[in-house]
C-alpha cells in the first residue's frame, strides 16, 4: 500500500522500479473476458531470468508459451474458474522453459478490471473498456 498522500507523479515510477526489479518473475497479460488467458503485456527481468524468453519473445503471446505435456489441466480449469468469478488464484503447475526443461511455477494471478484503475485524463468512472488484466506474480517453486 502506499501512502494515500503520494502523488501519482511520484508513485508510478516507484511502482516501476519495484516491478522492474523484484525478485519474483511478473507477467501482466490483457484479456477481453476474466476467464481468457489473454496476450502478454508486460514482463520483468525476473521472467525473463526464470524463464529464458526474452522480454519481445513474448509479447503479444498468451502464457500457454509455458505449458507443455505434463502442465495440469485441472490446475488450468481451477485458473479460469477462479479468474471467471473474480477471484485471486494461487497455484503450482508444471512450465517449461524456452529450452525446453520442466519446473515447477508457483504462481499468484490477480484479476483486474479497467473499471478499478484510474487512468490519468479518464473522468471519474470512466473507464477503457471492459477489459480485464491478469497480473500474474511468479516463482520456481521450491523442491518438496
Amino acid at each position: 500500500m502506499l501512502a494515500p498522500d503520494l502523488p501519482d507523479a511520484f508513485a508510478r515510477p516507484l511502482l516501476t522500479a519495484v516491478a522492474d526489479h523484484s525478485f519474483n518473475a511478473l507477467t501482466i497479460t490483457r484479456a477481453s473476458g476474466a476467464e481468457e488467458p489473454g496476450e502478454i503485456v508486460y514482463v520483468n527481468d525476473a521472467f525473463v531470468d526464470l524463464t529464458g524468453y526474452e522480454a519481445e519473445e513474448v509479447m503479444g503471446e498468451t502464457p500457454g508459451v509455458l505449458q507443455g505435456p505434463k502442465t495440469e489441466q485441472e490446475v488450468l480449469d481451477r485458473l479460469g474458474r477462479k479468474l471467471g468469478a473474480g477471484e485471486v488464484f494461487h497455484g503450482r503447475a508444471t512450465n517449461y522453459r524456452k529450452n525446453g526443461s520442466e519446473f515447477t511455477m508457483e504462481w499468484k494471478v490477480i484479476p483486474v478490471a479497467e473499471s478499478e484503475m484510474d487512468v490519468d485524463g479518464a473522468d471519474s468512472g470512466e473507464t477503457l473498456g471492459a477489459s480485464i488484466y491478469h497480473v500474474a506474480v511468479q516463482r520456481e517453486a521450491p523442491a518438496a
